[in-house]
């Protein structure tokens, strides 16, 4: 009996648990049972699962509904009946437009891609969707094109895995992977690795990439490392051969990886771009630079405030459309300033820009500082943007800062962040840690916006507001211009003040450019194209260049060498094709602008002997024909300051310098006749920064040639380059030049040369002529001296 109740009441514990533990775990049961009838009724088709609702707020139901009831009624009014239809074919249309045109602009014939991409260039309203769908279908010719026609950003596929940064140690193992490939190509390759670039480290178990929601730092050695191959490959890259091998190895896609790491460091973009604009001369190389992203990047830096980048970006967008009917290359030491789109017409006139001793495209040719300038002997380019190059003028570098006085509390923080080890590939921690280097931007001038005037006084405050807002002046008034000349050469031309009513008031703007010639030439002159060319230069051997990466470059710095560099060059780039040029060289730029005319008439090459035969003007900005007095330095100062070759080279009354000189002056006085030439002399010394002193850099005797016009400036050396406005004196006689170039009628350049007893005659007669100069024009010089630079006012009746 007692087994028999210890039985019942173990059962009725059982089941009891059983049917607790079967309420307990009711949930999974219902679960599990359900999938097993749905898997059972899919099959059979009988059967459907319940739908997942998605519940709302009841407000946002009812608003919902209303407004579909409103579409609906709005729908069956007769308005909405012509319209919707309307509208709808309206969209179609469109989308069929521009997938049409891009079918065009593909596979037309050349007349018929040039007006579809200027069509889908124009286009705008697309939506992104569409941008991105067409942009897939783009190749890389209507690409290129595209880009060169001012096209949308969102032509362009965007960068793949653009929010990603590679890790700098694997970028730094491809790159030596990369350049150790290129070691038996290139000398200067082994010498990059002895002396920079060591056996990398095996890189194992790191973090191959980062993203801005996880940012890793890395140190400065690495940053700098990598700084320094950038400006290797823009010197390795110059051969033809070697860009092409870079391209083979994949070389653009690590590339851009640096683009990346370097995206809020213009400087170090700009000699990336450089770097680009070598190997985009390589043939078939539209393809790569598609394929790698480059096409949408290179577009967007057209755009980028930075000048820098927008000159190397444009010119290397230039190299790769080979679809422009007015196609032309531009290698390494030029650069077009405009345009820096497509042209539909030629250009009427090619105007070059030649820098001088320690000059660069965006140094030499600025817009004149108010405060006075100083020459320096050392400090960094604005144009060479690698690290190490040395050679920018210490005393211009003071607009730099200009824009930087509002955010010095912020720039203070930066500079304690610049001298820790380690710098975050994130973007915010990049902006902490690179400081004012990264913030270094050749910005293009803008019209600034009149700021209110805060005067206590109400009475003065009245005053002075009565008469910023005064008219114009009258045409009975006359303004001198600003840097109106010292002296001149008798039968000289330009305007040496402007009537009232022509005058504008730029004394209190704030308006800045860092490139005149790009930025107001093009509004003067815009059917013209200017050309800026670039070189590498130094005062002494400690801050030389050329045998940092490759020793066998030892020469170049020789004024012959470089010529003949530039020469070659610049012939590569069609310039003087059927069209005059007009020739602007400041200080040794002159030297070099001789030199080549020289050389190319001597070719017999007619792409380069067009140089010469097209050349319709000349105007030299304190040339020193016979030499300098600064080179006098290396007999005083040459253990201390060890002079370069270039200013050896520049020596007063050097052989070489007075040789070349008596050739150019018989050519111009023969086969060089019909050229117009305009010299223009410092007439102040310039100050020292290094020694503090007041130097002289070109003579008025050294300036002169006696041929064509001769002006003598109250400007010192570094300003004869630099109009302080567009109403002055430099800047207009520069236009009147280039006025009479492009509506010149008669054909200008090398003429037949006159017979020895003729061209002789001419001399004399010139040098009787400037010998003696009238009385009367020497009085009127001294008047003209004398005037104030303030508005006068002269009687009309």
């Amino acid at each position: 009996m007692n087994n028999l109740r210890y039985r019942k009441t173990l059962g009725g514990v059982g089941i009891i648990t059983t049917c607790g533990l079967i309420l307990y775990e009711k949930h999974r049961i219902q679960k599990f049972l359900s999938k097993i009838v749905d898997n059972n009724g899919g099959n059979n088709g009988d059967k459907k699962s319940e739908p997942d609702y998605i519940y709302i707020k009841y407000h946002i139901y009812r608003e919902s509904m209303r407004k579909l009831k409103q579409k609906e009624e709005d729908d069956k009014k007769w308005i909405s009946v012509i319209v919707n239809p309307v509208g709808k074919w309206w969209k179609a249309l469109k989308h069929s437009v521009a997938w049409r045109l891009l079918d065009i602009a593909q596979n037309g014939s050349h007349h018929d891609r040039l007006k579809a991409v200027r069509q889908l260039a124009s286009i705008d309203h697309l939506k992104d969707w569409d941008f991105r769908h067409l942009a897939q279908l783009c190749d890389a010719r209507t690409a290129v094109s595209l880009a060169r026609s001012g096209a949308d950003k969102r032509w362009f596929v965007p960068v793949h895995m653009k929010g990603c940064i590679k890790n700098p140690k694997l970028v730094l193992s491809e790159l030596h992977d990369l350049l150790s490939r290129l070691n038996s190509a290139k000398s200067c390759v082994k010498h990059f690795f002895k002396k920079y670039f060591p056996e990398q480290d095996p890189v194992e178990d790191i973090c191959e990439f980062f993203t801005q929601e996880h940012p890793v730092s890395f140190n400065v050695h690495e940053t700098d490392l990598l700084k320094e191959i950038i400006a290797f490959l823009h010197h390795v890259t110059k051969e033809p051969e070697v860009s092409e091998q870079i391209i083979k190895e994949g070389g653009l896609v690590h590339l851009m990886e640096l683009a990346k790491i370097f995206a809020d460091d213009n400087e170090t973009l700009s000699t990336l771009c450089k770097v680009l604009a070598n190997i985009s001369l390589v043939k078939d190389s539209v393809e790569h630079f598609f394929v790698s992203g480059w096409i949408g990047v290179l577009a967007e830096w057209q755009h980028c405030p930075d000048l820098r980048l927008q000159v190397i970006s444009a010119k290397t967008m230039a190299n790769l459309d080979h679809d422009d009917p007015n196609y032309t290359v531009y290698p390494p030491n030029v650069y077009p300033l405009h345009p820096h789109l497509r042209t539909r017409t030629k250009p009427k006139a090619d105007i070059v820009f030649i820098h001088g001793l320690l000059g660069g495209v965006f140094i030499t040719w600025r817009q004149k500082d108010r405060n006075p300038t100083e020459l320096g002997l050392y400090g960094k380019n604005a144009f060479y943007t690698s690290e190490t190059d040395d050679v920018f003028l210490v005393g211009e570098q003071r607009r730099l800062n200009m824009k930087k006085n509002a955010n010095g509390k912020k720039n203070g923080e930066n500079q304690k962040a610049k001298e820790t080890t380690t710098a975050s590939v994130h973007h915010e921690d990049k902006e902490e840690t690179t400081g004012d280097e990264k913030k270094k931007v050749l910005k293009a001038h803008t019209k600034s916006s009149n700021k209110p005037l805060v005067i206590s006084d109400a009475a003065t405050k009245e005053l002075v507001e009565s008469l910023k807002n005064e008219p114009e002046l009258e045409a009975d008034w006359e303004v001198v211009h600003p840097d109106v000349p010292l002296a001149a050469n008798e039968n000289c031309s330009g305007e040496f003040s402007v009537s009232g009513n022509e005058w504008i008031n730029q004394d209190n703007e704030e308006e800045y450019t860092n490139c005149w010639p790009m930025e107001w030439l093009p509004e003067d002159h815009p059917n013209t194209r200017i050309i800026g060319i670039d070189y590498t230069s130094a005062v002494t051997e400690w801050s030389a260049n050329f045998t940092k990466y490759c020793p066998c470059e030892k020469g170049q710095g020789h004024i012959e060498v470089r010529a003949n560099s530039l020469l070659e060059r610049i012939s590569m780039s069609d310039i003087g094709k059927d069209r005059p040029v007009v020739w602007i060289g400041h200080s040794m730029g002159g030297i070099l602008t001789k030199l080549i005319l020289m050389k190319a008439k001597d070719s017999k090459d007619p792409k380069v002997q067009q140089l010469a035969k097209n050349t319709s003007s000349i105007v030299f900005l304190g040339t020193p024909h016979r030499g300098s007095p600064i080179a006098k330095w290396k007999q005083h100062m040459q253990m201390i300051l060890s002079p370069s070759i270039e200013v050896k080279e520049m020596e007063e009354n050097a052989p070489r310098l007075l040789e070349l000189h008596e050739q150019f002056m018989n050519c111009l006085h023969s086969c060089f006749r019909n050229i117009k030439v305009v010299s223009i002399a410092e007439g102040k010394p310039t100050m020292l920064t290094s020694f503090k002193f007041p130097l002289r850099i070109v003579t008025e005797e050294s300036a002169r040639i006696n041929y064509g016009d001769f002006y003598v400036l109250k400007d010192d050396h570094l300003s004869l380059s630099k109009p302080i406005f567009r109403q002055s004196f430099l800047y207009k006689r520069l236009l009147q030049v280039i006025d009479e170039t492009v509506n010149e009628k008669s054909e200008p350049g090398l003429t037949q040369p006159l017979p020895p007893s003729k061209s002789s005659e001419i001399i004399s007669q010139k040098s009787t002529t400037t010998s003696h100069v009238p009385s009367i024009v020497e009085q009127a010089k001294n008047i003209l001296t004398m005037l104030p630079q303030i508005v006068l006012k002269f009687s009309t009746s």
